[in-house]
């Protein structure tokens, strides 16, 4: 067909309210092209490379609606239909933004069940990392239903519900996130090239991806480029997964963890077995194997028999995935099960992850007599992969983290589709890089409002939760200094963020409950980007003022007034003097502000609030219940 209209102009597309309407796609060159839309036309001609774009007028909440494009010359026309005009976000960021409602389980049961809202659709781009500026991406549009909503984003579901009840109109989500990725792979090249913390990097990488010497390295996997993964795997031929092999010296582990954790300080494959005693009447029945999370790819046999595999070549999104495999009867011969479960990982960290909580296997329908898998199992590394903890240094096709890919191939084919902002939660992978973060944020943010010509874009980020082992205080930490790296955005006119602090969980980098953390990006939007009267978030530190022997700390966004979640007086705020060294305060609540002392500190210059990786039980909070962000005063 001689007429394509851009990846997101679909049927049922939302598009958005009180803004002109931008429409693009391409034809035969030189052609006139007519775009007719609630009866308004615009009319342009195709360039020499067939490209057009017409801009419509603003229309407000409302439809369904039908576009129309046609060539004027030969009466070629394409039409799509149930166009609703709305609100429309982008959703955008690493693996917790990508987690869907179904993984949220049980948690998200409610917003499942009641998914019945035709006016919220999402359209997810495809994950694709080839090379250079692309125009188009896969997708469609969707509404939501409860078959439909278990695998939408649970943060983006949860805050377009919000919108859609409080603001009474339909509400669109453009949805493009990938697990694990840094902030540089969203930003444009333009704009990376502006950063001279970058300059070296984007260089070194221009330098090699075209290369024939780094496309020697792919030559085993094939023509999209991407570098070789898969070792040989003497697991299988020394046969290492039947329930006879004797594994009496193999070394002991206790699961869930990853094996870095175990003194293995390498990416590669391990094999971790485990023989478990069943009860007599379990002989000769389908059995659900319950794994947890495996870090990244897997294949796991049960006496034997293949029962279940997830991943391949590359793919690094299952590494949060449980596993869940169905045992069949015919396998279940004796009262003991062998379970054998080869992990690959060739990035990060590696293993069988858990939680410990649903590593289990129980009769299918019958999870309340479970029994639990958690831990010591016998392991055996097969392949030793070498220190790959970071990106490998081969970058390029197929490589999700390389400079601007993601940009290219998942932000670029969407813009300059009308928008009211864009919601985002990553972090997680740039947090060993906190002290370029925060520019690299605000870079991010610029970069997309220049980018699709609205240089008010609303732009509303999730601070990053609590993770790693629970500590008061924790003066050697990334994800505190890249919570204030994150905080450096709000400087940004009509931009928000989500306090979640105390969402997190320790053994667990994506906590399953995202139904808050989408109602408080909603709850940040209505304020600052709607206007709504509610508190946008939790307490923000504003000042800090030395008196007698303490520190005055007072608070914007207290909703009137600052409480803890728990009724104690506010804890985890630690108070230091000229010489640096931080001691425990005594914090008590003074109306909207916070007084510290300690007696150890006479003279107190700088404070610091739930400074660490994971400050459990950090307790201060706002009247409305929203908890305070994590800060420190000092800039040592």
């Amino acid at each position: 067909m001689s007429l394509q209209l851009a990846s997101p102009f679909q049927d049922h597309a939302v598009l958005q309210r009180d803004q002109p309407i931008p429409v693009w796609g391409w034809t035969t060159p030189r052609t006139r092209v007519c775009v007719t839309l609630a009866g308004n036309q615009a009319i342009c001609f195709s360039n020499p490379r067939g490209d057009f774009s017409v801009r419509l007028p603003a229309l407000p909440a409302g439809g369904p609606h039908s576009l129309k494009v046609e060539l004027t010359a030969t009466g070629e026309s394409l039409v799509i239909n149930d166009l609703l005009v709305g609100e429309v976000w982008l959703a955008s960021g690493q693996s917790n933004m990508n987690w869907t409602l179904e993984k949220s389980l049980p948690l998200s049961t409610e917003a499942i069940d009641t998914a019945d809202f035709p006016a919220i659709r999402f359209f997810e781009t495809a994950r694709t990392t080839n090379l250079g500026s692309q125009d188009t991406t896969e997708g469609r549009w969707v509404a939501a239903t409860p078959e439909s909503a278990p695998q939408f984003s649970a943060v983006a579901f949860i805050f377009a519900r919000r919108l859609h009840r409080e603001l009474g109109v339909p509400v669109g989500v453009l949805s493009s996130s990938w697990g694990g990725t840094f902030v540089q792979t969203w930003t444009s090249r333009s704009t990376l090239a502006h950063n001279p913390d970058l300059t070296k990097w984007l260089a070194d990488y221009e330098a090699q991806t075209w290369t024939v010497e780094r496309w020697k390295h792919a030559d085993d996997a094939g023509p999209d480029g991407v570098i070789p993964v898969g070792p040989k795997d003497p697991g299988i031929t020394q046969a290492w997964h039947t329930a006879d092999l004797d594994d009496s010296q193999w070394s002991a582990m206790t699961l869930p963890a990853n094996w870095q954790s175990a003194g293995h300080k390498h990416s590669g494959v391990f094999w971790f077995r485990r023989a478990i005693k069943i009860p007599a009447d379990w002989i000769g029945r389908d059995l659900q194997l319950n794994l947890g999370r495996a870090d990244k790819q897997d294949i796991t046999y049960v006496n034997g028999a293949e029962v279940g595999r997830t991943g391949k070549d590359r793919e690094e999104q299952y590494w949060s995935v449980p596993r869940e495999y169905t045992i069949p009867a015919a396998v279940v011969t004796g009262d003991t099960l062998i379970i054998a479960s080869r992990v690959y990982s060739f990035i990060y960290d590696g293993g069988l992850i858990g939680p410990a909580g649903i590593m289990s296997v129980h009769p299918s329908g019958n999870a309340d007599a479970a029994l639990p898998l958690a831990g010591d199992w016998r392991y055996r590394c097969e392949h030793d992969l070498g220190l790959v903890v970071q990106p490998t240094p081969i970058m390029g096709q197929g490589v999700s983290n390389s400079p601007h890919m993601l940009f290219d191939n998942m932000i670029q084919p969407l813009i300059p589709y009308a928008l009211r902002g864009a919601i985002w939660y990553q972090g997680e992978s740039n947090a060993d890089g906190h002290a370029l973060y925060a520019r690299l944020m605000c870079d991010l943010i610029e970069d997309w409002r220049r980018q699709w010509g609205q240089p008010n874009l609303a732009f509303h980020q999730v601070q990053l939760p609590g993770f790693k082992p629970a500590q008061a205080y924790q003066p050697d930490n990334t994800w505190a200094y890249l919570r204030e790296a994150q905080s450096a955005a709000l400087a940004l006119p009509n931009s928000g963020m989500a306090v979640i602090i105390d969402l997190g969980e320790a053994g667990d980098i994506h906590p399953i409950n995202k139904v808050p953390v989408g109602e408080r990006l909603a709850q940040s939007a209505l304020a600052r980007t709607y206007g709504r009267p509610v508190v946008p978030n939790g307490p923000l530190a504003a000042t800090f003022t030395a008196q007698d022997g303490s520190l005055r700390i007072t608070f914007n966004d207290t909703d009137g007034k600052l409480t803890t979640t728990d009724g104690a007086a506010p804890s985890h705020f630690y108070v230091a003097g000229e010489d640096r060294a931080f001691h425990p305060a005594v914090a008590h609540l003074d109306g909207t502000d916070v007084i510290v002392s300690c007696p150890a500190v006479p003279a107190p210059v700088a404070v610091r609030y739930a400074w660490a990786d994971n400050p459990e039980g950090c307790n201060l909070a706002g009247a409305s219940g929203l908890p305070a962000s994590p800060f420190r005063s000092d800039r040592w």
